[in-house]
């Protein structure tokens, strides 16, 4: 049963309410009124934990603070342990400006503030905040699904525009600065996997220990296996490049993986490569888009190079590598004047 008692503050006089809930938390409320309404709102809380008890009415949920919520949602998360750390630091970041607040007191104002401060001060790209914009969304619709809130309070709110980013992919000159490099630094494992990436068109961790293993290797049909996003299996073809790369590691050096490097080694060392060749704006995923960059220069069907990439759809493609294909459009075009005058 609840239990009153009363109580003076600098607020005037009034009762404490002290009562536990149907999950067995203790709770305890301070009302400035008299006895009989401090005993009729006693009684009211005793009247739902009784409707609750029968079934007739739900438990209104721990209100949670964020960092509460955040390890609720972990909990019964199915995503890769990369994603996770990925989407801590958003979760952290958030929880740095409004501090570790209940989630039910958050509303479309301190998201929009949240996300202006980002923009504005955070020293991080547009790009970047439209990740964080759907993560925090998505994040916001579980608890409502969950029922610890009622109103997602990102609602109603635009996320950033999205800036055109032409792509970036490396000419054959720079192909050659960064393979020479590495040839400089001696490093057989690193001079392999690049040039792998290269022929391939695989994304930065698809070739490494993690998602590439000897049985996804096949010689005799000179194809890889690739695991890809959301545990997308796609088939890339070995070029006579590839083969020789991946044949010697297994049976010459006798590799438990074809690249047993981790992704954060990799992202390093790559880019130490890459500064010693003075390339700029270059990354991993840049390999991958000059595979895609290179096949379509050389008037491989765009289609083709959407299903070697493992891209959804060919639109993606399409808009990645707009200017290329336009510019082979055009120099399709340009035969006709040979034919036809």
């Amino acid at each position: 049963m609840a239990k009153i008692t009363r109580i003076k503050s600098v607020k005037g006089n009034g009762f404490r309410i002290d009562y536990y809930d149907t999950n067995g938390e203790r709770h305890r409320v301070r009302v400035y009124t008299d006895r009989k309404n401090a005993e009729r709102l006693a009684a009211e809380i005793e009247y739902k934990k009784t409707r609750v008890y029968s079934g007739l009415e739900r438990e209104e949920k721990k209100n949670l603070t964020i960092s509460e919520a955040v390890e609720y949602t972990i909990e019964r998360s199915h995503k890769k342990e990369n994603t996770i750390r990925r989407e801590q630091l958003v979760f952290n970041s958030l929880i740095n400006f409004l501090e570790n607040v209940p989630i039910r007191g958050i509303t479309i104002r301190d998201m929009s503030r949240y996300f202006k401060n980002r923009i504005e001060y955070g020293n991080v790209s547009t790009e970047t905040v439209g990740l964080e914009f759907r993560t925090l969304r998505a994040f916001f619709n579980i608890l409502v699904s969950h029922e610890f809130v009622e109103k997602n309070p990102m609602k109603g709110l635009i996320p950033p525009p999205k800036k055109e980013i032409k792509i970036r992919f490396l000419t054959t000159v720079e192909i050659k600065k960064l393979l020479h490099e590495i040839y400089l630094d001696n490093n057989q494992d690193y001079h392999d996997l690049v040039q792998v990436y290269l022929h391939t068109g695989a994304r930065r961790e698809e070739l490494l220990k993690d998602r590439l293993i000897w049985d996804n290797v096949d010689f005799a049909s000179k194809r890889i296996k690739i695991i890809g996003k959301r545990d997308k299996v796609r088939y890339v073809p070995m070029d006579q490049t590839v083969f020789e790369i991946l044949y010697r590691r297994k049976y010459e050096h006798k590799l438990d993986f074809p690249f047993s490097m981790t992704y954060s080694y990799t992202l390093k060392r790559i880019k130490k490569y890459y500064d010693s060749a003075g390339i700029q704006n270059a990354n991993i995923h840049t390999l991958r888009r000059t595979f895609g960059s290179l096949l379509v220069q050389q008037g491989v069907s765009i289609f083709t190079v959407s299903k070697l990439l493992g891209h959804s759809s060919v639109t993606i493609t399409e808009k990645h590598y707009a200017d290329l294909v336009d510019e082979n459009l055009r120099d399709g075009i340009n035969v006709l004047e040979a034919i036809l005058i």
